[in-house]
């Protein structure tokens, strides 16, 4: 990685005078013609020729530990030691304004594929966010240079309160003991399911990691590069070859786990539901994996294992869920367009520690000839068991069962609540910010 760049980085600083697009608190200027997509957490530009790929994402502020160093050392620890760089190759510091700034970057992938992680990390005395490149094309930089050096926060820099949001979120509750033997615990960057002498990593979506997968590369070999081969030293992965759809997404291997130098056998598998899920399988031999799996479709049913019992506690405070989708239609013989038609749903629970709730509910559905609206609110008091919520005064005054359950994702969890009488109608919840 040339020192210029990084200098470059870290002497540049952004100016709103050329920003033109907005990702709250931040305006930026895009490369022209990149691809910009935003979520909860992030706003990412990315541009994909083929065989060169960008892709640079801004998160949101976070509160600051108080060191800028280890402000630089968490961004570096969650964006890049997990994709195989331990350690920035080459570093640079600089001091703007109220902010301190700091460059990083350092190389990860196989032998076959390699790519760049850059990233740099800006805080004040109360706040930190980093931006991370990831591109396998050096000349991408001159774009990344420009880009991140038009990165500004719109707003002076302002303490940051701790919120109860997903960062900050702790089961009361983070492990289950199954009753088929599998026991569950909630960590880092996995749901860890033991039984016996194999265990179970269940990863969480990473979204960003996902996004970062070049198009060259495969799914499996990507996935086992960057959660597996950091971990284990296989002698010769084997890539499953069967024909099915959807396509299975699996590899295995003799291996030895690097933390504790013993032999082992394991297996992986990427599922796609609601982003990437990957199942990692680690087992003394695999006589002993084959008793327990006989066939890599049978690692899908695993994922429900990602399930934990809640209190009050985890309950408290506002959960949102949103839905929605469309259809347009076009005659099926002259192909021409004969209109569309398009729903949304929004649900809100808000759970109080005192024992009171409320919930709104809204519908709204789109077509050529015109709009509907309808919507639902409830009120009163809510109670708590492991695996259950009961709310009174729902539909007709009554109350209601829901079977509930956490599931854990990264610096968090979902609230699952599913009707005990209708059990198609299923609430996914987020905490909302």
């Amino acid at each position: 990685m040339p020192r210029y760049f990084l200098l470059a980085l870290c002497v540049l600083f952004p100016t709103a005078m050329v920003a033109w697009d907005r990702f709250e608190p931040f305006s930026f200027n895009p490369p022209k013609g990149w691809k910009v997509e935003r979520t909860d957490m992030f706003v990412a530009v990315k541009q994909d020729n083929g065989a060169q790929y960008c892709s640079i994402h801004v998160f949101r502020p976070r509160p600051s530990s108080g060191r800028h160093d280890s402000d630089f050392a968490a961004d570096w620890k969650s964006h890049a030691a997990k994709h195989g760089a331990p350690t920035p190759e080459n570093v640079k510091s600089s001091v703007q304004d109220t902010w301190q700034v700091t460059a990083g970057a350092g190389t990860a992938g196989s032998p076959n594929q390699k790519f760049i992680i850059l990233i740099t990390t800006r805080s004040s005395k109360s706040q930190t966010y980093a931006i991370v490149s990831y591109f396998n094309d050096m000349r991408f930089a001159d774009d990344i240079a420009a880009f991140t050096n038009s990165v500004v926060v719109d707003e002076p820099a302002a303490p940051v309160a701790p919120q109860p949001d997903r960062s900050s979120m702790v089961m009361s509750k983070p492990r289950t003991n199954f009753d088929d033997g599998w026991i569950a615990q909630v960590r880092p960057d996995y749901v860890q399911v033991n039984k016996a002498s194999t265990e179970l990593r269940l990863y969480y979506v990473n979204s960003a990691l996902e996004n970062s997968r070049p198009n060259t590369v495969d799914v499996p070999e990507y996935f086992w590069s960057r959660l597996v081969a950091p971990s284990f030293r296989a002698s010769t992965p084997r890539k499953y070859s069967g024909v099915s759809y959807p396509p299975v997404y699996f590899m295995d291997a003799t291996a030895t786990d690097l933390q504790t130098g013993k032999p082992c056998f394991i297996a992986m598998k990427v599922i796609f539901s609601g982003g990437a899920r990957v199942v990692l399988v680690v087992s003394p031999d695999e006589r002993t994996y084959s008793q327990l799996f006989r066939h890599p479709n049978e690692l899908d049913r695993t994922l429900t294992y990602n399930r934990f019992g809640l209190a009050v506690q985890d309950l408290a405070g506002t959960w949102v869920r949103n839905a929605g989708g469309g259809v347009e239609y076009y005659n099926a013989y002259t192909g021409s367009y004969a209109g569309m038609s398009a729903n949304s749903t929004s649900d809100e629970f808000v759970f109080s520690t005192d024992g009171t709730y409320r919930s709104t509910h809204r519908y709204a559905s789109t077509s050529d000839s015109g709009a509907k609206f309808a919507g639902t609110d409830y009120q009163g008091r809510f109670t708590v068991s492991d695996w259950e919520v009961t709310a009174t005064n729902r539909v007709g005054g009554k109350s209601k069962k829901f079977w509930a359950r956490l599931e854990a994702i990264q610096n968090g969890y979902l609230l699952i609540l599913t009707d005990s009488d209708y059990e198609p109608l299923q609430y996914v919840l987020f905490r909302k910010r």
